[in-house]
């Protein structure tokens, strides 16, 4: 870029994404009036230290320039995402502030994750001792909740050529099925997985493609390891090939016998390859920041305050809020120091182990009497499932909201002292459920390619106004909706989520659209890419599905209509009314977002409320979700805030935005 760019004294964006670029004038500073910079994708080695003069940008996008090692969490939201998803971007002054500060003292963050998962009894754990050099236990008890064990190992830094010393996090999953829906909490980016299958009666392909595609959901790209332990006691393999060519991110597979120690030695060396190749193993860290971490790593507490977290900051040398700020989001996405002290039900703001949050959690799911239950608490009984000293009362409540905030459970809205946790109801399906007669039901299915743990427990989590207790069930449950109702539930063998929707014509297709809205929303936190498919039954003959795409492809290319085979016999459908037998009116007619400004026709509505009006919130939130599949609205409330986010960087923006 020619240094004269910086006469143009009035330029208020510049856009310079994609261009290849290696260095950026410093008479870049000049421009005093830029608010916006989209620099993504170039090669950007260095940024010149004058662009901190720039006053105003409230906007800058560095993605994709790897010389400046800036991690992604610093960068925050993408171009893209701020364009079409509606995120909001980073601060510039954080992202600039720390580019400059790892210019004055730079270390190497040399830490990683390593999260070893599987079904309960393959032998994570003993694998663990033995790649520790720990020795095989035969008597060695299951794993409970979650263990969280430091790992030293040396590698060799090619670049350096030096030998160094990197900490590994090892975090051994209990493999119930039970805690399978709390992975969504642990499951990170920026990981190494290591998934442990044993022979069970030849569903090993089967168990190797549900673990692979739950770290496909939560830990995008980050690599496998697959161990076939136990391969000594039964010998079996998988189609190894076949998971290559489909899973890019299944980097090896190694057989292993804890007990006789054959493979250990082969997978601790894959484990040390894939971990020298973690793109962000040696991402540099501020001094200060360095400091910070340890101390936190090394605390006793399971938490403290977060003005406490802050003048911990303060004393090892970070005194910008802000980058204390960009700090807990970065140690929160490393599972380092998880924090939520801008989600406004965990007020009580907290710096937390995250041992302490994931053990209590799961202390809850596995409590014999809470089962009994059927997954039925008071707050008053927390006192004795919980042990009082590592959690006293004051966090009772802030436990349960976690879990709140995670789907995890809901609480009744006559009584805020009674919660319900879906995943312990009864696996009974209630004799109601057998009076839906598809035939007369308006239909619909989503198809997985693995069906998630949780994924019906979330679903009445999120709908638990348009429920009651005897009609919900571990995999299924039935809403009731302006004289409808609605048959939900899942079945694991097919992989198979089925909507029967029974009562009158517009106001059926109005419960289907909420129905439609909150998986929209579980869907999104999954990344089953083109792999989930929504289908249509068709009328009559609800055996027979339509996927809901090809339909869609259909009106557009003005296709009215087409055959299908029923019966043995060819029936002609009419593209429209099966579309319009499932949608609710204006709700196939989305605006496309422009590539550079991005707009919309919808409506963009802020609500707020207060604790005691959360019961009228979410009568209100169903009714918005019909006005939102219509593309009338956008709406938006300070609980879509997620942790280690700015709270108030969120509120400002999000009510700035607003129409209403």
């Amino acid at each position: 870029m020619p240094k004269e760019l910086g006469q143009l004294k009035n330029l208020s964006r510049l856009y310079l994404y994609s261009n290849q670029l290696a260095a950026l004038p410093k008479e870049v500073g000049q421009l005093r009036n830029l608010s916006r910079l989209v620099l993504y994708d170039n090669q950007l080695a260095a940024l010149p230290k004058e662009i901190e003069q720039l006053e105003k940008l409230s906007e800058i996008y560095l993605h994709d320039n790897k010389k400046l090692t800036i991690p992604s969490e610093i960068l925050g939201s993408s171009w893209s995402d701020v364009l079409q998803k509606k995120k909001i971007p980073a601060n510039p002054k954080d992202i600039l502030n720390y580019y400059l500060q790892l210019q004055v003292d730079r270390r190497p963050l040399n830490e990683a994750k390593l999260i070893f998962v599987g079904f309960g009894a393959v032998g994570k754990t003993s694998l663990i001792n033995r790649l520790r050099n720990r020795g095989f236990d035969p008597c060695s008890k299951k794993t409970e909740g979650i263990q969280i064990t430091p790992w030293p190992i040396g590698l060799h830094n090619e670049e350096t050529k030096t030998a160094e010393e990197i900490k590994l996090n090892v975090w051994d999953f209990g493999g119930q099925e039970i805690m399978h829906s709390t992975h969504q909490l642990f499951f990170t980016e920026r990981s190494l997985y290591v998934l442990v299958l044993n022979a069970r009666q030849g569903h090993e392909d089967g168990d190797a493609k549900y673990w692979i595609e739950l770290i496909r959901s939560f830990g995008t790209g980050s690599p496998v390891i697959v161990a076939l332990n136990k391969s000594e006691e039964h010998s079996f393999d998988v189609n190894r090939r076949s998971f290559q060519e489909k899973y890019r991110n299944v980097k090896a597979f190694v057989s292993t016998d804890c007990k006789s120690g054959k493979g250990i030695k082969q997978l601790r060396e894959t484990i040390k390859q894939q971990t020298n190749m973690l793109e962000h193993l040696r991402t540099p860290f501020p001094g200060s920041w360095v400091a910070i971490k340890d101390e936190l790593a090394n605390m006793e507490d399971n938490y403290i305050p977060f003005e406490q977290y802050r003048e911990i900051c303060q004393r090892d040398g970070e005194g910008s809020v802000q980058a204390q700020d960009s700090l807990a989001v970065y140690l929160h996405n490393l599972g380092i120091a998880l924090n939520y002290k801008d989600d406004p039900r965990l007020r009580n703001t907290h710096v937390l182990n995250p041992r302490w949050v994931t053990n209590g959690i799961y202390t809850l799911l596995n409590d014999k009497n809470l089962t009994e239950k059927k997954g039925e608490l008071t707050t008053c009984c927390l006192e004795r499932i919980l042990s009082t000293s590592q959690y006293p009362r004051e966090c009772h409540v802030f436990l349960l909201d976690l879990m709140r905030k995670f789907e995890l459970c809901f609480r009744f809205t006559e009584d805020e002292n009674r919660y319900l946790i879906p995943d312990l109801l009864d696996k009974q399906q209630p004799e109601a459920a057998s009076t839906f007669v598809p035939k007369d039901c308006l239909n619909f299915q989503y198809k997985y390619p693995i069906l998630p743990e949780g994924l019906i427990p979330r679903f009445i989590v999120r709908t638990h106004v348009l429920s009651e207790q005897p009609l919900r069930w571990r995999s299924g449950v039935i809403l009731s909706f302006e004289e409808n109702r609605a048959l939900v539930k899942a079945d694991p063998q097919e992989r198979r989520v089925t909507i029967s929707v029974d009562g009158h014509g517009d106001s059926r297709r109005r419960l289907l659209a909420i129905i439609r809205s909150d998986f929209d929303r579980i869907h999104s936190s999954f990344n089953f890419s083109k792999e989930l498919e929504e289908l249509v039954p068709v009328p009559e003959h609800p055996a027979v599905v339509v996927r809901y795409p090809d339909l869609l492809t259909r009106e557009k290319e003005k296709e009215t209509t087409f055959t299908e085979i029923v019966d043995g016999k060819l029936v002609k459908l009419n593209v429209k009314k099966l579309l319009n037998a499932v949608d609710i009116e204006g709700s196939r007619e989305h605006v496309t977002v422009p590539e550079e400004e991005g707009s919309s026709n919808a409506l963009q509505l802020f609500y707020s409320y207060s604790h005691k009006d959360e019961s009228l919130r979410n009568d209100l939130e169903t009714h918005l979700k019909i006005l939102e599949r219509q593309g009338l609205i956008q709406s938006w409330h300070d609980r879509r805030i997620m942790g280690g986010e700015d709270w108030k960087t969120q509120l400002d923006n999000n009510l700035k935005q607003a129409d209403k």
